[in-house]
């Protein structure tokens, strides 16, 4: 189904068992859909699962201006409400624990949540600092003519050269935001589910969620990357189980 966010058309599924609080999949970046379609499809013979697919990805729309984290919570939350729903339990990947954090800070919408991977904690490492210094210094040189303009695409991840302008500034946006203040801000019950070879979104981020967050657990998964739910499918699908079925008693 296609809901309407001012002009963005943004795809959703809906399906399960309507008599429960709805569990909502919020994908990664250049996820969709599809990412936690396994675990929704599992979980819809005793709960309702919401899937979407964030804009510009799988079946929804690109967007014509740059988006912020505050621009897709808020389709989010608008999303709901057209579903009537008051109370929601979120299992977000990566970026998509960004809107998570937002939602769960933010709105009184969120019953709990459920983030693996999760973003929003900037990393200040010393080797990105020095790869952004050089990047300002030979991008200063381009505009007095040193240093050829051309050669500033080597710089940037590769998911983010093949961005179009929009989203390239939507990027931007995310990646600059730093939600670190907003966890005190969570009153909901939150599990982290993570891999200790978490590359993307380090495991030492899990202390500072945990530190930050007044009702927060940790379960590792061992010699697993970024994308732990889908190295070890099983274990995830009963943490969901027992996870979502003690809320529900709550």
């Amino acid at each position: 189904m296609i809901f309407k966010f001012k002009d963005i058309d943004i795809y959703y599924e809906d399906y399960g068992i309507k008599s429960k609080e709805p569990i909502l999949f919020l994908h990664g970046w250049e996820g969709s859909h599809l990412s936690f379609k396994f675990f929704s499809d599992k979980l819809s013979s005793v709960h309702r699962c919401i899937n979407l697919d964030f804009p510009p990805f799988e079946n929804s729309s690109m967007p014509t201006y740059p988006l912020t984290v505050d621009d897709y919570s808020n389709m989010v939350f608008e999303l709901l409400k057209a579903l009537k729903i008051e109370k929601v339990n979120i299992v977000a990947h990566s970026f998509g624990g960004r809107v998570a954090i937002n939602l769960a800070a933010k709105t009184k919408i969120v019953k709990s949540l459920l983030l693996t991977g999760c973003a929003g904690i900037k990393k200040n490492s010393v080797k990105k600092k020095i790869k952004i210094y050089n990047y300002k210094f030979l991008k200063f040189l381009t505009k007095i003519k040193i240093y050829p303009k051309s050669k500033l695409n080597n710089f940037g991840s590769p998911e983010y050269k093949k961005l179009n302008p929009i989203m390239k500034q939507t990027f931007k946006n995310i990646v600059n935001y730093n939600q670190i203040n907003l966890l005190k801000k969570i009153e909901v019950p939150t599990l982290l589910v993570w891999g200790t070879n978490d590359q993307a979104t380090p495991f030492y981020f899990t202390k500072i969620f945990k530190r930050n967050i007044k009702d927060c657990e940790v379960i590792k998964f061992e010699n697993c990357s970024h994308f732990a739910y889908l190295e070890k499918p099983k274990l995830f699908l009963d943490i969901l189980f027992s996870y979502f079925n003690s809320n529900d008693k709550k």
